[in-house]
């Protein structure tokens, strides 16, 4: 039985993004193990964005459509186990939060219990996918009134690592 474990700070990530996987037109089934996926596709000679309006937005420059303010670096961690249709990755990200806690609050409420995959931005726009398996997706919020912070949690399962969008 593999069971690798990586655990990481995303520094550079400036951004994390959870999108309705319903919303999103990946050209690569979910099953296959990739490193890299096309970002957009040409639609009548136009570039079109793969991945679809979010419904939780987490950035550290706050501007409109964003629901929260992000508090530090995101933690990843990615454990590798052997399972029946090969590889499993599984990956639970945690981003703190310190401002904009009841509109993160309700996109978190409506994102419950639905399929989705994580996009994340870096500092020079470089996007990242966390390409996530069928009913594998959760996501929580930990509020911690004290210090008026919270952090979104999100696990999911997929068959690839981050995979980057080119």
């Amino acid at each position: 039985m593999i069971q690798n474990c990586n655990e990481q700070v995303l520094d550079d990530v400036v951004r994390v993004d959870v999108v309705l996987a319903s919303l999103c037109d990946l050209e690569v089934p979910f099953q296959v193990k990739m490193t890299e996926m096309a970002g957009t596709k040409t639609v009548d000679g136009q570039a079109v964005d793969r991945i679809g309006a979010p419904g939780l937005s987490l950035a550290y420059n706050v501007q409109d459509g964003d629901d929260g303010e992000m508090d530090g670096a995101p933690t990843l961690k990615q454990t590798e186990k052997q399972q029946a249709m090969g590889i499993v990755v599984n990956h639970d990200l945690q981003v703190p939060v310190t401002a904009g806690f009841e509109a993160t609050r309700k996109a978190v409420e409506g994102l419950q219990t639905r399929h989705f995959h994580v996009l994340l931005t870096t500092q020079d726009a470089t996007r990242y996918l966390l390409y996530s398996l069928p009913n594998t997706s959760l996501l929580l919020l930990d509020e911690q009134d004290v210090n008026q912070k919270a952090t979104v949690k999100l696990t999911l399962q997929s068959m690839s690592h981050v995979v980057k969008l080119t």
